[in-house]
This record gives structure tokens, C-alpha cells and sequence, in this order.
């Protein structure tokens, strides 16, 4: 394998994009300059032994802003130097600088309020958020939980609070935008700030949490972002069919890794997989919070998608009423592509998002009709809508909401319905298998030497540095993302040990397409118990399909119990806000035995619930 060089001007882009089977490994070349891909920066070394390795038709593009040199190893289909200015260098760049002002001024926002003040909203955040607490659902009125955070009469108590909050930014545009793209800059940058966003007089309270929770004592430069994924088809951070809230911290080594599309923000725990593995260096020590979509597109069960988000508010709420790194730091949305349905429906979705979210900042990439009908949209509006009236009398004024038009890159690439497909079928098999080594390597390691950063580039050590230099530097045994292989089992477990639900019917007929005087009699939100023990007809819907295992309400039914079995039953809404522990695969079913033949990436350990939520992700294991 043979090294060759590319030279980056000042402001200059290397743009490429891999194929199936194709990989390329790029090192920066010391004292040239600076790199970075997506915000992340590129290290270089003297030894020759830094390597930022791709595959699995990653796509992406390394900047330079001072200018550099660059060794590339490897192949790519299409490669290429940008002939026109990035927008990172120009539109992103200032967007950061916005953020970072805002930021600057929550954090002392926060420096400057009471212990008191902050202990206060602290205490009735939490009591507020409790999702123990039945919440009714009115499929009409998209309130619920939303009524919780604004402390509606439903609540009695108000989650959101204005003081200290950060920057609330909403990425929005059509398919194929760079919208995630955008968020892994955004939260990149915030990570390397050097800014420090300690406040004082919480410092003992936050150091003992922190503990807790596994994070460094120490202060560290650089903000604590939260990334919330409302894209079900992306994957990010658990599988695809989910949304979810990624808490980062500005570890040294941490930022979000781009080395394969199946982590596009990065390496978690424990949702790889890896239910008790310890030793890797994911981008937040802090687990992903996951509920579970069911589908890819939220559009279909619109009402269902809504309230999903409204327990995904309620966990952010919670949780940056507890972290005032993370409150002050702000939250990050990747959004799914926006068409012409979302138009015709007056973008009831993103509307739903906004006010949830508390979103105060919506960016529009690449979409000038998009931007002008979201600006009238939210012209005088604030954030949360009407109801940020009801915030705390002590809270700071809210300011409009701001929408924002800025240039998509011209690297962006289009990707097609079966590029799709792959990445999702790629997305689950490494949950259960883990990472990829490339079949032709003949040092590929086993077990805890495969465990590398997620975020940090392939170090070769001294056993690997001759094969390396033979092949042109980088090593083809590690895996790319840093994740492990795994050694998955296929097990088999009673029909009856698991309470299977799925979200409503399969598929339902428009309201105003039933007999006049009729309703539903299953609503959108309604769970159905699926009886796997008589009917062959939910048998054949689990078979290949992919089971969410979430976190039982009111702690299950206990050994040798389903997990319904409690006092007060469990609620359906309380079972669709659950947090996602697991994900089994359904590999066959034994109808002699009633067994179910399941696949997990840790057979050795129990299951973590016995409750499991079906959507629509099937995986045939080829």
C-alpha cells in the first residue's frame, strides 16, 4: 500500500467519499498545520504512528484553516480538493461564536443566582418530572407531558426554568442537507472551547454527583452539550426506530468520532452492546437516554412520534435541572429531513418540537421556501410558545425565537434508499457482533486488546510498526469506531418470560375515514399486548424483528413475575417513556418447545426486562 500526500491551502477542504469494501487511513503531517474533520481535531505526531482510519462508505471532508499537509493511505472512489470556500470556514463558524456568547452568558446567569435559587428549581424539576406519574393523552390536543413542562394544571409544578438555560439550537432541512453533520460541528467545537463552565457555589454538590456518575473530578476547559437525536433512520447514538438524548463532556480525548456512518455520534455504553464493558472511551461517560419510536418515520403515528418527544422533554428537563454544566452548555437537535408533507401539515411535527424542546434557535440548511415559511411560522413567538408564560416569576425574560438560514456545504452527498438500507442492516449487526476487522488482516487481536478509543485515532504500537510501515502506516486490525468485536450467542428463552407490546395497530384508517358517529377502538397511542403463546399471526410479526427492551415501570414484577404484575399496574404511557436498556433479535421460534431463539450481545448476562417493545426493524443475520 502506497503513501501519498495532499497539501490543504489556508481554508482549504479534502473531500471523500468510500465505497463498499473501500478503506482510506489520513494522518497529519507534523509542524504542516492544522486539520479537523467535522470540528474534531486532527492530531498529528512524530512517530509516525497516528492514523485516523474510515470505511463502511464513510463520507466525509477535513478542513484546515491555517493550511496543511496530509498522508493518505488506501483507496477512495471519489476525492477531491473543494474549489469553493466551506461554509465551516464562514456561516459555521460565526453560528459557534453566537452559541458560545449565549453560553458565556447562562453560565453566569447561573454564577450569579443563589445556591438557593438553583437548589429550588432542582428539587421541583425532579418532583415534576417523575414518569411514574400517570399523565393523560388526548390524541386531539398534543399536550400531555408538554403541559408538564410548562407547568400546566396537570402538573402543578413548572420543570422548565429560563434561568441559566444555553443555547436550545434546532437543525432543520430536507434529506441529504448535512444536518447531522452540522450538530457533530456544533458539539465539537463546544467540547474543545476554552471556556469553563464550573459554577462556584455548586462545585461540591456537582463534584459528589459527578462521582456517582463516574466523571473526572477535576475541571475541565470546554462545555457539556446535550445532543438530542429526533432522526429515527440515523441510528445515532443506539439503533435506528429510537430517539434519544446524548449527554457529552469535554474530556481530553472525546469528540465525536466520524470513522464509519454506523457512529455518527459516536461510541456509547451501554447501548453497542456492551451492557458491562468498562473499558472503552465512549464520548460521555454518562449512558444515552433512549425511548423507543418503533418506525423510521415519524410521520407515520404522528401522535405517537409527538409523544414520544414529550417524554424525551421531560428527560432533558431532568436532567439539566440536575447537570448546570450541561444547562448552561445547551442543547444540540438533529432533526429528521423536512418535505412536502411536513408543509401540507403545517409543520405540526417540528411545531410540537420546538415548544417541547424549549428550541430558541431553529437553523435551516439549504432550504430558502423552508426558511421563509418557518420564519413567519415563529415570528413572534418564544420559546416553549404560549405556555413559557408560565415559567417562574423569577425566571429571565425569554427572547424570540431565531431563525436562521445558512448554506449547506457543497460536499454534501446524496444518499439513495439502498445506501440507506445497508448502513441500517450495518447499524444492528454491529450492536450484536460489534465492530468490523478487516478479513484480510493477519493481526487482528481478540478481546480487551481490540478495546481502543472510539474518538481517538488508531495508535500502532511498536509490535505492529514494521507490518505498518510494509503497508503504508495504518493497521487493518483495528476496528474502525473502536468498538470490539463481540462473541453474540443465540439462546432461547420461554414464550412467556417476555411482555411483548406493540404501539397501536399495524395500520389505521384516517379519522375522518370511519362510519360518522364511530371512534377508534384502538387509539394511536394504545399499547396491544401481543399473546405469542396462541396466535401464529403474532408469531410471524416478531420473526426477524428487533425487540427494544425497556425499563419496566415501578421497577417490574420481580423474579419468577411479568413484569406487569405490580401495584398499580403499569400505565401504557408510563411503558412508551421508558428508557431503552437492551435490544434483542428475534433469530427464530420454536413452536414445539414455545421457546423463542433469541440473539443478544451478552448472553451470559440475564436480560435487563422483561418488557419489550415491537416496531418495524427487522434484520435477517446473513
Amino acid at each position: 500500500m502506497t503513501i501519498r500526500r495532499v497539501t490543504l491551502p489556508p481554508r482549504g477542504e479534502y473531500r471523500f467519499e468510500l465505497e463498499n469494501e473501500e478503506k482510506l487511513s489520513i494522518r497529519l503531517v507534523p509542524s504542516t498545520g492544522d486539520a479537523e474533520i467535522f470540528g474534531s481535531s486532527l492530531i498529528s505526531s512524530t512517530s509516525s504512528d497516528r492514523w485516523y482510519n474510515f470505511g463502511e462508505e464513510a463520507k466525509a471532508a477535513i478542513c484546515s484553516w491555517s493550511g496543511c499537509e496530509l498522508e493518505l493511505a488506501g483507496s477512495a472512489s471519489v476525492e477531491y480538493l473543494a474549489d469553493s470556500l466551506s461554509p465551516t470556514f464562514g456561516a459555521y463558524t460565526n453560528l459557534h461564536l453566537y452559541l458560545e456568547q449565549e453560553r458565556l452568558k447562562a453560565r453566569n446567569e447561573l454564577r450569579s443566582a443563589s445556591r438557593e435559587t438553583l437548589e429550588d428549581i432542582k428539587d421541583r424539576a425532579l418532583r415534576a418530572a417523575n414518569p411514574t406519574v400517570p399523565l393523560e393523552v388526548d390524541s386531539k390536543d398534543d399536550t400531555g407531558v408538554a403541559e408538564l413542562l410548562t407547568g400546566g394544571e396537570k402538573s402543578g409544578q413548572a420543570i422548565y426554568e429560563n434561568i441559566g438555560q444555553g443555547p436550545r439550537v434546532l437543525v432543520v432541512g430536507p434529506e441529504s442537507a448535512g444536518k447531522t453533520s452540522l450538530a457533530n460541528l456544533l458539539a465539537n467545537y463546544a467540547l474543545k472551547s476554552p471556556a469553563v463552565c464550573e459554577i462556584p457555589h455548586m462545585k461540591a454538590q456537582e463534584d459528589n454527583e459527578n462521582k456517582r456518575d463516574g466523571e473526572a473530578e477535576s475541571a475541565l476547559t470546554g462545555w457539556w452539550p446535550v445532543i438530542a437525536n429526533l432522526d429515527p433512520s440515523a441510528g445515532a447514538p443506539t439503533l435506528p426506530c429510537t430517539f434519544s438524548l446524548l449527554p457529552l463532556s469535554p474530556s481530553p480525548s472525546v469528540s465525536l468520532t466520524t470513522a464509519s456512518p454506523a457512529y455518527p455520534f459516536g461510541l456509547t455504553l451501554p447501548t453497542t452492546g456492551l451492557f458491562t464493558t468498562t473499558s472503552l472511551n465512549p464520548v460521555s461517560s454518562i449512558p444515552a437516554q433512549t425511548l423507543w419510536l418503533g418506525k423510521e418515520d415519524v410521520r407515520t403515528n404522528e401522535v405517537h412520534s409527538k409523544r414520544v418527544v414529550d417524554w424525551l422533554g421531560a428527560a432533558l428537563e431532568r436532567r439539566l435541572a440536575r447537570d448546570y454544566r450541561a444547562r448552561c452548555s445547551g442543547v444540540i437537535v438533529d432533526s429528521m429531513g423536512v418535505n412536502s408533507k411536513d408543509a401540507r401539515k403545517g409543520y405540526s411535527f417540528l411545531k410540537h418540537v420546538v415548544r417541547t424542546l424549549y428550541i430558541d434557535t431553529i437553523i435551516v440548511l439549504g432550504h430558502e421556501k423552508l426558511h421563509i415559511e418557518l420564519t413567519r411560522l415563529f415570528a413572534s413567538a418564544t420559546p416553549g410558545g404560549e405556555a413559557s408564560a408560565a415559567s417562574s416569576a423569577s425566571s429571565s425574560t425569554h427572547k424570540p425565537i431565531q431563525v436562521i438560514k445558512l448554506p449547506k456545504s457543497g460536499g454534501v452527498v446524496e444518499l439513495d434508499e439502498t445506501y440507506k438500507a445497508r448502513l441500517r442492516s450495518l447499524q444492528i449487526r454491529n450492536y450484536f457482533y460489534g465492530g468490523s476487522v478487516d478479513k484480510k488482516s493477519t493481526s487482528a487481536k481478540t478481546g480487551a486488546d481490540h478495546v481502543a478509543s472510539s474518538l481517538a485515532p488508531a495508535v500502532v504500537d511498536d509490535r505492529m510498526q514494521e507490518a505498518t510501515n510494509n503497508e503504508g502506516g495504518p493497521t487493518d486490525g483495528t476496528p474502525l469506531g473502536g468498538l470490539p468485536p463481540l462473541n453474540p450467542l443465540t439462546t432461547s428463552i420461554p414464550f412467556d418470560l417476555l411482555e411483548i407490546y406493540r404501539v397501536g395497530q399495524e395500520s389505521m384508517a384516517p379519522t375522518s375515514a370511519l362510519p360518522i358517529g364511530m371512534g377508534r377502538t384502538v387509539t394511536e397511542t394504545q399499547l396491544l399486548k401481543l399473546d405469542i403463546v396462541n396466535s401464529l399471526a403474532d408469531q410471524n410479526s416478531i420473526l426477524h424483528n428487533v425487540l427494544a427492551l425497556v425499563e419496566p415501570p415501578h421497577g417490574g414484577g420481580g423474579p419468577g413475575q411479568p413484569d406487569s404484575q405490580t401495584v398499580p399496574p403499569p400505565e401504557d404511557d408510563a411503558i412508551i417513556g421508558a428508557n431503552v436498556l437492551g435490544f434483542l433479535h428475534v433469530v427464530g421460534i420454536d413452536t414445539q418447545r414455545k421457546k423463542l431463539n433469541i440473539l443478544s450481545p451478552n448472553p451470559t448476562k440475564r436480560l435487563p426486562s422483561k418488557t419489550a417493545l415491537l416496531g418495524t426493524l427487522d434484520w435477517q443475520d446473513a
